[in-house]
């Protein structure tokens, strides 16, 4: 197999095979980029750690066909060793018949933290590199592992750095170089786990102090908190889980584990390809940050396609989804992600705003006034009394319920602000003709909440709960009718052969259980007319004491 390996850094240098080729990674903190004689524009950047899934977008959009520049961000390395990726011949083949290509450039994360007017910035030559771009990609993932690849090249007295915290903040400041430079409509891309950015938390360094003044002696930039921040409006966020899976230059990326086998093991990446997006601020997008898990090889995937336009997205508002996988080996297609993304939207564009978070079908509602009556003053305040609602001492809780209208109920959070209760959030349940729905709803926007949150309100999952309860409930007080199973269909269950029982051994081995013999199954002995020889005497005294001989 014919491996071809790209080393990192200068932009400019010769190309090989649709690729530039650079030096490598210095260990000073200049700049790492020179001036880019060429003048075309690229379809899409990426700013992203080394490997990750800034390599797998990177490769999978030069396979779409699109122009890429990977821009790569490293820690200060204290060797000057080479690094680089590398591409197998069936890659090389795809990425020339589709008219790819892939230029990569990166600089220190150090040099990306200097003013510009320094001249060992980095900041100003990322401009240059990145100008008029189509879409801009950006991700932490990989940081972590550039931290640990520069603790290995430490002593254990200079470990404990904080490299992966500078990689994230020169992410955050390549981002905005490229967007003040990028061409009219750009799309932007972030890719962020579950529990990053979410948007309604404090920011753990406010404006003003994001200054790195103490390390760079009073000349460094000003760093963007968030990502979102970086990219200056409109944003598609997508968030994923758990990462598991390998770019092809890891070594990881075989399919099998181990090595050789008898009985081979197959990776996860390869057993976990089937995919389901969610708006994030949904349960089931909630769900990813409660330990789902997530195939780099998906995100790079989405991503390339998101940055390529082969997505249909509203580019006047951003969106935020969750990706999360699930087993199967067969990768999915254009038009099934096509579809997902297709259902997002249409969830996103409804009333709730996608922040679903239950629903209950019944037959029918004699009255959604009584109903709506029974959830406020019966079912609400029983549960809003419980140890698991009431128990709570810090942050925001539900604290009561109140019937708005004919229909609806909203159960209202509150919180301590500067010894102030405000409303920071809501549940609100709508009872129609044919069933009950909760949506998660904003707080008061005079206070600071007016935005929907985007991780479940505290004790949000327990009302989710016993909801359900309360739908049964309902039922049962006449308050709804059950829905009731069509005729045709009670009557095929019931003509349903019932399923073979299994008995299960203590070594944990099943089979199948022997059916009983029924009474009408042959004639035995008795039918046959065969009688006893003697009379028993069971139950029956002896008549005389029994002999020596017996």
């Amino acid at each position: 197999m014919r491996i071809l390996t790209i080393v990192a850094l200068c932009i400019g240098a010769p190309s090989i095979s649709g690729f530039n080729n650079s030096g490598p990674l210095s260990s000073r903190r200049r700049s790492t980029l020179v001036t880019v004689a060429q003048t075309s524009s690229p379809d899409v950047v990426v700013i992203s750690p080394p490997g990750g899934i800034g390599e797998i977008a990177s490769v999978e959009a030069a396979r779409l066909g699109g122009s890429v520049k990977w821009f790569v961000v490293s820690a200060p390395s204290v060797s000057s060793s080479s690094k680089g990726i590398a591409l197998n011949s069936e890659t090389l083949s795809a990425i020339e018949k589709a008219g790819g290509s892939i230029e990569l450039a990166g600089a220190n994360a150090d040099s990306l933290l200097v003013n510009s007017d320094d001249g060992n910035s980095a900041a100003s030559a990322v401009s240059t590199w990145c100008r008029g771009t189509k879409s801009i990609l950006c991700t932490y993932d990989g940081a972590e592992e550039e931290k640990r690849r520069a603790d290995a090249e430490k002593s254990a007295d200079e470990r404990g750095g904080s490299e992966d915290k500078m990689i994230r903040s020169s992410i955050r400041v390549a981002a905005r170089e490229a967007v003040g430079v990028a061409g009219a409509g750009v799309s932007k891309i972030a890719i962020l786990s579950s529990d990053e950015e979410m948007g309604d938390e404090e920011v753990a360094e406010k404006k003003g102090k994001g200054l790195l003044g103490g390390l760079f002696g009073g000349n460094a930039v000003e760093i963007p908190d968030t990502m979102s921040e970086a990219l200056k409006g409109a944003t598609v966020v997508v968030r994923h889980g758990e990462l598991f899976g390998a770019p092809e230059s890891s070594p990881e990326s075989s399919p099998f584990m181990g090595g050789p086998r008898r009985e081979p093991v197959l990776r996860e990446m390869y057993t976990m390809r089937s995919i389901r997006i969610d708006p994030t601020i949904s349960v089931s997008g909630s769900a990813i940050a409660g330990g789902s898990k997530t195939n780099r090889v998906a995100v790079g995937a989405v991503a390339s396609r998101l940055g390529m336009e082969k997505i249909e997205l509203p580019k006047r508002s951003g969106i935020d989804v969750s990706l999360s996988s699930f087993a199967g080996t067969d990768t999915p297609t254009e038009e099934e992600w096509k579809k997902e993304f297709s259902r997002v939207i249409e969830l996103i564009s409804s009333p709730s705003g996608g922040a679903n978070l239950f629903s209950a079908e019944f037959s029918s509602v004699p009255s959604t006034n009584r109903l709506a009556q029974w959830i406020a003053t019966k079912w609400a305040p029983a549960i809003l009394r419980s140890y698991d609602i009431a128990g709570t001492r810090v942050g925001a809780r539900p604290v009561y319920a109140v019937q708005t209208d004919e229909n609806t109920v909203e159960i209202v959070w509150q919180e301590l602000v500067d010894f102030n209760s405000v409303t920071s959030g809501r549940m609100i349940i709508k009872i129609e003709d044919t069933g009950i729905t909760a949506t998660r709803g904003p707080g008061n926007a005079a206070d600071g909440f007016g935005r929907i949150s985007m991780k479940p309100l505290s004790g949000e999952d327990i009302l989710v709960r016993r909801l359900a309860d309360a739908a049964s409930q309902a039922i049962e007080k006449g308050l709804a009718i059950k829905t009731k199973v069509p005729a045709k269909e009670s009557a095929a269950q019931q003509t349903q052969e019932k399923p073979v029982t299994t008995l299960v051994s203590s070594s944990a081995a099943s089979v199948p259980a022997t059916p009983a013999v029924s009474a009408s199954s042959g004639p035995g002995p008795r039918g046959a007319g065969t009688r006893r020889s003697a009379e028993r005497t069971r139950g029956t005294r002896r008549k005389s004491p029994p002999t020596s001989s017996e």
